[in-house]
C-alpha cells in the first residue's frame, strides 16, 4: 500500500460516517452532501477492492456521470497508487454500456439499431432532430432538444416505482427522430443507454456476463444519472450477485431537463437489501454557510461543520440599480479589488450567473479591467482526446507528471480501434517513433496555440483516426470547437503554455453558471442575478417539481462557499417587447435573498462602501 492510501486511510478512523462506508460489505448507499469526503470514500473503497476483494480476471467497474469526474477519479486512484490494469473500468454510464454490454452484445441479440455503429455528429443530430419537429407539425421554437431527451430517458420500461408525468408532445417528436436517426444509419448517446438497459433487462446471458466479470460496481453521482441507469441496477441487484457501492446526493440533483430526479436515488436507498449511510461532516465550509444553503433547500440536513467550526461566515447582499451590466461592473470594480485587499486569491474567487452568455459578458468586463479570469464551461468537451492532447502540452512543457509512455498508449489504442485492430510490438514501437518525431517538432509552434494544433492535426491525421473510431466518431465536432475557441479572445494569446493549465484556474477568478459549478469550492461566492423571476424564474415558480429543483441548485451554489457569500440583484431590467417597444420592468430580490438576508444581514446599496 502507497503511504498516501495509508494516510488517507487514517483520517476516515476519525469520521465514524466514512468509516462506516468503507467497512461495508452488503449493498450500499452513501448519501453524502457538500463537503462530506464523499470521493475520498470512493476511491479508498475501489483501492481496498482491488487490493484484497477482486482477484484478476474478475475486476472492479466505476462508472460516472461525466467524462471529467472520470478522470478525476482515476486521478485520485493513481495518488493512492493504483496501478492500471485490465481488472478496472473506469469511465462514463455511456462508455460503459458500449464498450460492455451494446459492443458486444448487439450482433448476438440483432438489437434494432444501425450497423456498424456510428455516434450522429452533433450538428446532424440537431438537423434531424428540427426535421423531426417539423414532421411531428410542433410549431414551438422554444422546444429544446434537451425535452425530447429527457422524454425518451424516462421512457424506458422497468419495475421501478418512482413515476414522472408523460410529455406527450416530446415523445411524438421522439418517435419521428429515432425513425430519422436511424434511417440516417446513426445512433447516440441516449440510444447507447436506452438499448445497452433493455439488453440488461431481456437477456439473462448479459447479465450473466457482466455479473461473471464484475462482482462489484461503483457508481457515483447516482442522482445525475436518471431512470436508464437506475432500471440497469435495479435489474442486476435482483436477478446477479453483484454488490453496488453507490455514492450521490438528492439534494444536488440539478438535471431535471435531462430526466434525472433524485427519487431513484432515494428508491434504491430505501430497499431492504441496501445499507444506507448519510456522511454529516462537512470539511469545507464553516457552519453559517452549511445552515444558509439547508434555509434556501427548506430542508434541515443536520450537517456539521468539522475543520471550519470556530470562524464566521460573511453574508453581502448587494442591490444595483439596473440590468445585470451594473452587477457585473459592481464585481470588476469594487466587490474583486475589496476581495484581492483582504487577501483572497483569485483561484478562491467565483462568480455564479444563469447562463453562458452571462459567463462571456462578466469575462469581456474582466478583460477590461485587467482581471484574470477562467471560463469553466468552454464550447468544447474536455473529452478524452482533449484531454490527450492537453497532456501532450504539457510533456512538451517538460511537466515530470506526464508520462510520454501513457501519451503513446492512448494513441496506439486510438488509431488501433482499442485493440479491434491488432498490431504486433514492433508495429506499436514504429507509431510510439512516429509520435515521439511530431511532438518534438512541433516545439518550433510553441508560442502559437492555433499553429501548434494545426501542425499536429495535419501531421497526426487527426480527423481521419477520429472518424474510423467507434468510439471517438463524435470527437470531430469537437475538435472544430476547440479550433473555434482557439481563435477567440480567451486564447487569442495562449501558447501551449497556457493550454496545458486549461483544466483548473491559475492565480484566475473562476466565471460559471449555476449548474457547472457543483463539484467546486471557493473561499469567496458571488451569487448574480439573484432576482425572483429570475431565480427561481417565472416558470419554475409554476410547477412544484420545478421549484423544488429550483431550491436545490440554489443549496449548490450556496455550499459552494467556505466562508463569503455575496448575494447581488438589480432593482429594474429593460425588457423590450415583441413589437420593439422598451420596457423599464421593476424586479424585487429572490426569495432565496429575502430568506438569508432576514437570518444573516442587511443589504448594501449601490453606492455603499
Amino acid at each position: 500500500m502507497s503511504m498516501n492510501y495509508l494516510e488517507k486511510l487514517s483520517r476516515i478512523e476519525n469520521d465514524e460516517y466514512q468509516k462506516a462506508a468503507f467497512e461495508s460489505q452488503n449493498n450500499t448507499v452513501v448519501l453524502a452532501g457538500p463537503g462530506s469526503g464523499k470521493t475520498t470514500v470512493l476511491t479508498l473503497k475501489a483501492m481496498h477492492l482491488l487490493e484484497e476483494g477482486i482477484s484478476e480476471p474478475r475486476g472492479l467497474a466505476c462508472l460516472t456521470y461525466s467524462r471529467e469526474a472520470a478522470r478525476e477519479f482515476t486521478d485520485r486512484l493513481k495518488e493512492l497508487g493504483l496501478v492500471r490494469g485490465n481488472n478496472i473500468f473506469l469511465g462514463t454510464v455511456h462508455s460503459f454500456c458500449l464498450t460492455e454490454i451494446l459492443g458486444k452484445f448487439s450482433d448476438i441479440y440483432s438489437v434494432n439499431i444501425p450497423t456498424p455503429i456510428k455516434l450522429v455528429p452533433e450538428k446532424e443530430k440537431f438537423r434531424l432532430f428540427e426535421k423531426a419537429k417539423k414532421n411531428a407539425q410542433c410549431s414551438d421554437e422554444y422546444f429544446k432538444i434537451e425535452r425530447m431527451n429527457c422524454a425518451r430517458m424516462l421512457g424506458v420500461a422497468g419495475v421501478s416505482n418512482i413515476s414522472i408525468d408523460r410529455d406527450e408532445i416530446a415523445e411524438l417528436i421522439a418517435d419521428e427522430y429515432k425513425k430519422l436517426l436511424y434511417q440516417a444509419g446513426y445512433i447516440d448517446y441516449e440510444t447507447i443507454i436506452i438499448e445497452s438497459t433493455k439488453l440488461l433487462q431481456e437477456r439473462p446471458y448479459v447479465r450473466e456476463c457482466i455479473s461473471a466479470k464484475y462482482p462489484w460496481l461503483l457508481i457515483d453521482e447516482y442522482q445525475d444519472l436518471g431512470r436508464p441507469l437506475h432500471e440497469m441496477v435495479l435489474s442486476l441487484i435482483n436477478n446477479t450477485n453483484i454488490k453496488f457501492f453507490v455514492v450521490g446526493d438528492p439534494d444536488q440533483s440539478i438535471y431535471g431537463f435531462q430526466g434525472a430526479v433524485p427519487d431513484y436515488l432515494l428508491e434504491l436507498a430505501d430497499r431492504p437489501d441496501v445499507q444506507k449511510i448519510t456522511l454529516r461532516n462537512n470539511y469545507r465550509s464553516n457552519q453559517e454557510i452549511i445552515d444558509g444553503s439547508e434555509l434556501v433547500l427548506n430542508q434541515q440536513r443536520g450537517y456539521v461543520a468539522k475543520t471550519r467550526e470556530n470562524e464566521n461566515a460573511v453574508y453581502k447582499f448587494i442591490e444595483v440599480n439596473e440590468e445585470l451590466d451594473d452587477q457585473i461592473q459592481y464585481f470588476v470594480k469594487k466587490i474583486v479589488p475589496k476581495l484581492i485587499e483582504i487577501q483572497i486569491p483569485y483561484e478562491e474567487i467565483a462568480v455564479l450567473v444563469g447562463s453562458k452568455s452571462d459567463c462571456n459578458n462578466i469575462a469581456i468586463s474582466c478583460q477590461e479591467e485587467n482581471i484574470p479570469y477562467y471560463i469553466v464551461k468552454h464550447q468544447f468537451n474536455r473529452s478524452d482526446f482533449v484531454k490527450w492532447i492537453e497532456n501532450c502540452a504539457s510533456w512538451i512543457e517538460e511537466n515530470t507528471d506526464i508520462l510520454f509512455g501513457d501519451i503513446g498508449d492512448f494513441w496506439i489504442s486510438l488509431i488501433s480501434v482499442n485493440g479491434s485492430i491488432y498490431m504486433t510490438d514492433d508495429e506499436k514501437l514504429i507509431v510510439r517513433e512516429r509520435l515521439y518525431k511530431v511532438l518534438i517538432q512541433s516545439k518550433s509552434y510553441e508560442t502559437s496555440l492555433t499553429e501548434w494544433f494545426s501542425f499536429l492535426r495535419e501531421e497526426l491525421r487527426f480527423d481521419y483516426y477520429l472518424e474510423h473510431n467507434m468510439y471517438f466518431q463524435d470527437e470531430k465536432d469537437n475538435i472544430d470547437n476547440l479550433v473555434q475557441e482557439m481563435s477567440g479572445n480567451e486564447y487569442a494569446e495562449y501558447g501551449i503554455d497556457k493550454f496545458c493549465k486549461i483544466g483548473k484556474p491559475e492565480n484566475q477568478i473562476v466565471i460559471s453558471t449555476r449548474h457547472s459549478s457543483k463539484g467546486l469550492e471557493f473561499e469567496a461566492v458571488v451569487m448574480m442575478g439573484m432576482e425572483e423571476d429570475h431565480f427561481p424564474n417565472y416558470y419554475e415558480k409554476k410547477d412544484s417539481r420545478l421549484l423544488e429543483e429550483a431550491n436545490r441548485l440554489c443549496f449548490v451554489c450556496v455550499s459552494r462557499t467556505k466562508r463569503i457569500c455575496i448575494l447581488m440583484c438589480s432593482n429594474y431590467y429593460t425588457i423590450e417587447k415583441k413589437n420593439g417597444e422598451l420596457w423599464r420592468k421593476k424586479y424585487s430580490p429572490s426569495r432565496y435573498w429575502k430568506k438569508l438576508q432576514l437570518e444573516y444581514g442587511k443589504s448594501l446599496s449601490e453606492m455603499s462602501n
